[in-house]
């Protein structure tokens, strides 16, 4: 009898007590971006997406010789797939250059990680990105990219193996992209042409780390009608003196995708 006493008594004193949350179902508490607070803005994974990175450089128009090709010349465009504008300023973009083996693995192919934090500046005319827009963040002032969002000077996108990070001003990690343990996925200098890594738009399975979600800039020179079209109107924003054999969509939509992939996966 003792014993059933003392175990109501325990549920009547548990009935009366209520839990404390744990804080693991509490939303996002956004910063609007505003006088007050800065212009400064957080996220939620997924809400701004690394559409594009441009890691091949650009070749300058009527030149000849090494000095038409310049490596540093890059760029890295982010898409806002959220419904509210944000401001970047702040956010984190780490770039992870990683190592590959050859099939034997030998200790000669391995490079050693590291990696580079770059924090955004404030955006170069100040306003917030609107939902659905896309915005630039460029190397070189001088380049190919002149009318880029966002400026960092010493930014370097490595031609082999990266992993990349954007974190939002909490550092809450907001995408990821690439593998440093396998080659660049998409792009490419050869020697003539330099084109970009695009983001396949997948409604799927979309993960940046995954090879499949890229494919190189699809469209050429010698394309006529329609993709003659698209292969001017995607450029438009890559400098008039830069243009024939840049090939990048610098904040425009990327590039057809003729990869074959299809919107597969699941809803996990």
């Amino acid at each position: 009898m003792r014993i059933w006493v003392s175990i109501i008594a325990l549920c009547c004193v548990a009935c009366e007590t209520e839990p404390n949350p744990d804080g693991r179902a509490e939303s996002v508490g956004y910063r609007s971006g505003t006088a007050d607070d800065g212009y400064t803005s957080n996220g939620e994974r997924g809400n701004v997406e690394i559409s594009e990175i441009h890691w091949a450089g650009s070749v300058r128009n009527n030149c000849q010789g090494a000095d038409c090709y310049d490596a540093t010349d890059v760029f890295i465009e982010l898409k806002n797939r959220h419904p509210r504008p944000v401001f970047l300023k702040g956010w984190l973009l780490t770039i992870q250059t990683g190592f590959y083996t050859d099939g034997l693995r030998s200790a000669r192919s391995r490079r050693d990680r590291s990696q580079v934090t770059y924090v955004l500046p404030p955006r170069e005319n100040g306003r917030a990105v609107e939902p659905n827009e896309t915005v630039i963040i460029a190397a070189r002032r001088d380049g190919a990219f002149q009318d880029a969002d966002f400026f960092i000077e010493d930014l370097r996108i490595p031609d082999g193996p990266i992993g990349m990070d954007l974190k939002d001003l909490d550092e809450r990690l907001i995408d990821h992209i690439g593998d440093s343990r396998k080659p660049l996925f998409a792009g490419s200098w050869d020697g003539v042409t330099a084109r970009s890594m695009e983001r396949i738009q997948l409604i799927f399975n979309n993960r940046g780390n995954r090879d499949s979600a890229w494919h190189t800039y699809s469209l050429n020179d010698f394309d006529v009608g329609r993709r003659a079209e698209w292969h001017s109107r995607l450029r438009s924003r890559v400098h008039p003196d830069f243009n024939e054999r840049t090939f990048a969509t610098p904040g425009m939509p990327n590039s057809p995708d003729y990869s074959g992939n299809t919107s597969s996966g699941s809803f996990e």
